[in-house]
């Protein structure tokens, strides 16, 4: 039987992220397909431009985020994920608890320069935008610091969708090489329908 309450320090942990990212906060549980699972997802408003929501998962830092350390020990480093997006893409909360999924159940890991491919293309067949890129969340830095709680320390991902050629790029160069090509060239991370700037 699966506990369907929220844990004290959830709580804690909904309060803290969207106290610093937005207003009129939301949460939605999301379900698995056989509805054995789920993860909770918040929304809130950008508090500067009403077109832009921000969305993240509630929750997925109960579960293992297992990362290789460079002595070769691995290291659990528990990570709640966060997206962005113009309003109109609504399904954002979907993809972010897809990628998530796939850490609680799957067991896949996540870090900066990690990629989970088509998560983007799931929801939105016919945009160039296609995967997802995770990185440091930089639209909030010095703000959003990792939040230390009784039974965990969690960090923040953000997810940036990226296309095929953007994905090639990544895989050649190495992530940083991609991120500072976006920078170079202005991307605007909200506008999933963006062109691919390779």
């Amino acid at each position: 039987m699966i506990d369907k309450k929220v844990t004290t320090e959830n709580k804690e942990l909904a309060k803290y992220i969207t106290t610093i990212l937005g207003l009129n906060r939301t949460i939605q549980r999301h379900w698995d397909q056989d509805r054995s699972n789920f993860l909770d997802v918040f929304n809130c408003q950008d508090p500067i431009d009403s077109r832009i929501a921000f969305c993240g998962t509630i929750g997925l830092s109960d579960f293992p985020n297992e990362i290789e350390q460079k002595s070769g020990a691995i290291k659990n480093i528990p990570i709640e994920l966060l997206i962005t997006g113009y309003k109109e893409y609504d399904k954002a909360s979907n993809i972010i608890s897809t990628c998530g999924f796939y850490i609680s159940k799957n067991k896949w890991s996540c870090q900066p320069g990690s990629v989970f491919m088509r998560m983007v293309e799931m929801y939105y067949e016919k945009l160039e935008m296609k995967h997802i890129l995770f990185t440091s969340p930089f639209l909030w830095e010095g703000k959003l610091h990792p939040l230390k709680l009784e039974s965990k320390t969690v960090n923040w991902l953000l997810a940036i969708p990226i296309s095929d050629s953007e994905l090639n790029y990544r895989n050649q160069l190495g992530a940083p090489a991609l991120e500072d090509l976006f920078e170079k060239k202005g991307v605007d991370i909200f506008d999933l329908n963006r062109k691919s700037v390779i």
